[in-house]
């Protein structure tokens, strides 16, 4: 994987992120335990 790449990634995770959190209905309808793990799996826990 390219430094390049790793960094397009992180990016599209933020963009992601922010717009979850600014909408706030994922989190809302979403248990908890499942978004951890998903989190998780991207590795930002």
């Amino acid at each position: 994987m390219t430094k390049k790449s790793i960094i397009a990634t992180s990016r599209k995770m933020i963009e992601v992120l922010y717009v979850m959190i600014r909408t706030g209905k994922l989190f809302d309808s979403m248990p908890e335990n499942i978004l951890n793990r998903k989190l998780t799996q991207c590795g930002l826990m």
